[in-house]
């Protein structure tokens, strides 16, 4: 089985005809024609319905089209790390990370990389934990970028940095002028917060949970951009990691004090990997940068 019958079944079934297939990849339909019969030899089986309609998959084509996405995805990976070996660090690299990264430190260190590989490129998605551990495993991601991120058997996780939760609010709070408070104190103020998908949710409802602490929370989120600007109107607050509100303070625009049940709870923040998969050079280098680039954020 070869990736050019895979490309052309590809393309045939999201166009779901032959001849779109055909215009969209500069080939003669029946060359296609031709991959897909190959195909449907090797695999024994019908892989489309013909009808005058268009072409439709059978339950085989379902089945390999919902492997497709990884195969070409690893293959893709593979041709990364070849061309590394005769180009330094020309390749593809797939990252999932949290939001937060996103903001502070993913793009200057994407161009400190780019300055020295230009040849590299990079597809960068933010997502919650949940998110970019699938990723991992199913392959969609090289590497992931992640708060807390739980223990997995197949998942590698090199600690960069910690950081401290504070409790936030706006410059006008009662709470404001407070270097630390109580969970106790917040109970009454309605509250901001991230999705439980992500890891730094999943960490908060635990110390929650620990001290029997119910927050009264209105607005559930998977935007930390929103949490912040709630937290920033009027007696709502949240509770984030403290390097996530590092531009808002600095423009004054929000305050933040230390939880004092937060304190034994530092934030970690992880580069993952799957165990049983090389990482191509690029990445190994990106990797380098992002610990470089944050040893600033080491407590």
């Amino acid at each position: 089985m070869d990736f050019t019958a895979l490309r052309y079944f590809s393309a045939t079934a999201q166009s779901r005809s032959i001849r779109a297939a055909s215009d969209r990849l500069h080939v003669s339909p029946s060359a296609i024609s031709r991959q897909i019969a190959k195909l449907e030899h090797e695999l024994r089986a019908p892989i489309f319905d013909r009808h005058a309609q268009g072409m439709k998959l059978t339950p085989a084509g379902e089945i390999l089209l919902s492997k497709m996405d990884s195969v070409m995805r690893e293959f893709s990976r593979v041709k990364s790390h070849i061309a590394a070996l005769q180009d330094l660090q020309a390749g593809n690299v797939d990252i999932y990370c949290f939001q937060t990264a996103i903001e502070s430190f993913v793009a200057p260190v994407l161009n400190r990389f780019h300055t020295q590989y230009p040849d590299v490129t990079f597809n960068v998605r933010m997502s919650s934990t949940d998110e970019a551990i699938e990723a991992l495993i199913t392959g969609a991601a090289e590497i992931s970028l992640i708060i807390n991120p739980p223990a997995h058997d197949n998942i590698t996780r090199l600690e960069v940095f910690r950081d401290r939760m504070v409790a936030v609010f706006s410059p006008q709070h009662r709470l404001a002028g407070r270097k630390i408070v109580l969970l106790r104190e917040l109970e009454d103020f309605p509250f901001a917060l991230t999705e439980p998908s992500f890891g730094l949710r999943q960490q908060l409802d635990r110390v929650f949970a620990r001290h029997g602490f119910e927050p009264n929370t209105f607005c559930v989120t998977n935007s930390l951009a929103l949490v912040k600007e709630v937290a920033s109107i009027g007696n709502n607050c949240t509770v984030l990691p403290r390097f996530a509100v590092e531009r808002e303070l600095a423009a004054g625009t929000i305050k933040s004090a230390a939880v004092r049940e937060l304190g034994a709870e530092p934030l970690g923040f992880f580069i993952c990997t799957l165990s049983d998969r090389s990482l191509s050079p690029a990445a190994k280098v990106f990797m380098d940068i992002v610990v470089d680039y944050c040893r600033r954020y080491r407590v």
